[in-house]
């Protein structure tokens, strides 16, 4: 299925929760926040929440800096 994340689409297998999208993206868990839908999904909910057909998906990567 085709979803969009931060506004590029990518094609996904169904069913495929938050989580298994971070490891198909090849992507760390550590220092990201994922809204799906402009909704935030919390880091304890990724492996439960799954991803829909046309969703869109923002993943924002904290950086350091001064």
């Amino acid at each position: 299925m085709t979803i969009n994340v931060n506004n590029q689409e990518q094609i996904v297998s169904a069913n495929s929760s938050i989580e298994s999208l971070l490891e198909h993206l090849c992507l760390s868990k550590d220092g990201i926040a994922i809204a799906v839908n402009n909704e935030i999904i919390t880091k304890s909910k990724w492996s439960q929440t799954l991803i829909q057909g046309q969703d869109n998906i923002t993943i924002i990567q904290a950086t350091q800096g001064g």
